[in-house]
């Protein structure tokens, strides 16, 4: 046998199914008349995997089945290891992790080249983040599948690329050290001289097991290391202990490694040895970006907030921005959202147009205009702290407070306003006026009514007055939406009409649900 690998696996029968396919003989390319076995450790899954629909995927595959198993895979990893013959050892250690289709061929081609050091692959998270955030942020498993439904990884599985984002143990990139590697193959002599995994570690799936075992066999490599160009892990959600844990859960594993060792795991140092070859796309799209403002709401139903655009582009738009007027008042809408806002007027034609937030009245005119214009009978109300004093034909003025609006908004002007409604929130941009704003209209929003939180773009903005905003938009919308998850959803069609959230309202195109 050429190479043996090894997939632990537990609780998994959503998952493995997926990785094994990418493992299988019909996904991996390349591999000629090379032989190699699949051995799949169910470390006492509740439910035993179902070997035969893996073995329908994958001839070339077995499964070990260990009962009454420890939460550590580590000694039954080393055990199955020790029940196989390939003259290379791969490693799964986590069976949640689909496989780029070169990854075998490639280790194969690096073991070649010299069989005496380890070789490491990068991991990636399916989704928008770090599945450490986004399962705080709406990331399912049932998002998960329809992310995959989208592209046909079944046929290439390079297009897995497309729909994920690097792991936090990969976060420097193809050419920045990784902190562990779960798809890691070495040679049979060396995976001896290390001894295997450390038993000691007893955490849930292993702790820091991993990690450390990556750091030894990285010294025993002398420090040269095979990195694998092109070729990747991808984690899919399934509550893991580590990946899908608490900050808890990685705490304690860290408290683990310290009573082992008696320090904390310190950070892995090398020289890489690189094989393989990296697409111009591939190196752009995984090239770690430079810091941006801080941001403390990152996603929403598996949707960061981050406009796609960088950050000396949204300056210099922002300050044309704020320099537009309208019929000689100020006006201060990009030029994404006059587009977005023309669009939804032709596509829901509002009786009632809402706007929190009016400044000079130079929105509530451009929109007073825009329904004429459209032949759209609509009453516009338009509302602000300090509202232009002069009137404005065909718009009814209010002076109100966001942060109150059950003292201070004109109640019954808004009830008796026919339905369907456009509200615009875009007020003081703080979390706490937006929320407020939020709640007010909630219960007074009819299926099929929009609102629009505008300004969540803040966040990304990197001059520092914007940090006073705290990220208060996105992050009041992202707790609206938590909430309110089955009466509310995103108009992506709007959000991404020019990339994905290239718009100053992030996430903030709404629906509220029939």
């Amino acid at each position: 046998m050429d190479l043996s690998l090894v997939v632990c696996a537990y609780d998994m029968a959503r998952e493995l199914p997926r990785t094994i396919q990418t493992l299988s003989p019909h996904h991996q390319r390349d591999m000629g008349d090379l032989s190699y076995e699949i051995v799949v450790l169910d470390n006492g899954s509740p439910e035993p995997v179902n070997a035969a629909a893996l073995q329908a995927i994958a001839p070339n595959l077995r499964v070990v089945r260990i009962e009454n198993a420890a939460a550590s895979p580590a000694a039954a990893l080393n055990a199955a290891v020790a029940d196989t013959t390939g003259r290379l050892v791969g490693l799964f250690i986590d069976g949640a992790r689909m496989v780029s289709p070169g990854m075998l061929a490639l280790a194969i081609q690096a073991h070649q080249a010299d069989p005496n050091r380890v070789i490491g692959s990068l991991g990636f998270h399916l989704g928008p983040d770090v599945q450490m955030r986004s399962v705080l942020n709406g990331y399912t498993r049932q998002v998960e599948d329809d992310l995959l439904a989208e592209i046909p990884w079944q046929r290439d599985g390079y297009t897995l690329f497309q729909k994920s984002v690097l792991a936090g143990s990969s976060s420097q990139g193809w050419f920045g050290p990784i902190e562990e590697s779960n798809g890691l193959f070495l040679d049979r002599a060396l995976w001896q001289k290390l001894g295997g995994f450390d038993e000691r570690y007893a955490s849930p799936g292993g702790g820091l097991v991993n990690l450390e075992f990556w750091q030894r066999a990285v010294d025993l490599s002398g420090g040269q290391p095979w990195i694998l160009l092109g070729e990747g892990t991808f984690h899919q959600i399934h509550g893991g202990a580590a990946t899908n844990g608490t900050q808890d859960d990685r705490i304690a594993m860290a408290a683990e490694h310290r009573r082992i060792f008696g320090k904390p795991l310190a950070r892995v140092s090398y020289t890489p040895r690189y094989i393989g070859s990296l697409s111009a796309e591939l190196a752009r799209r995984f090239t770690p970006e430079p810091m941006g403002p801080p941001r403390q709401a990152h996603m929403v139903f598996g949707r960061p907030f981050k406009v796609a655009l960088p950050s000396d582009a949204l300056s210099a738009i922002q300050a044309g921005t704020l320099r537009t007027r309208y019929r000689g008042r100020r006006l201060a809408k990009n030029p994404f959202d006059l587009v977005l806002y023309l669009q939804l007027l032709e596509r829901l034609r509002p009786r009632t147009i809402i706007e929190v937030g009016t400044s000079e009245g130079g929105s509530a005119l451009w929109l007073r205009d825009q329904c004429r214009t459209l032949g759209i009978d609509c009453r516009i109300l338009t509302m602000d702290i300090t509202p232009p004093e002069d009137a404005i034909d065909g718009v009814e003025i209010f002076s109100v407070d966001a942060s109150d609006p059950v003292r201070t908004f004109p109640h019954a002007a808004i009830a008796e306003a026919p339905h369907p409604w456009l509200v615009i929130e875009d007020s003081a941009h703080t979390f706490e006026a937006t929320v407020a704003v939020l709640a007010y209209f909630d219960p007074l929003l009819a299926p099929g009514d929009h609102l629009v939180v505008e300004d969540g773009v803040v966040a990304d903005l990197p001059e520092p007055p914007y940090r006073r905003y705290e990220d208060g938009p996105n992050r009041a919308v992202r707790n609206f939406l938590l909430a309110r998850h089955a009466d509310y959803r995103i108009e992506r069609d709007l959000c991404d009409y020019f990339g994905h959230n290239v718009t100053w309202c992030p996430n903030g195109w709404l629906v509220r649900n029939g």
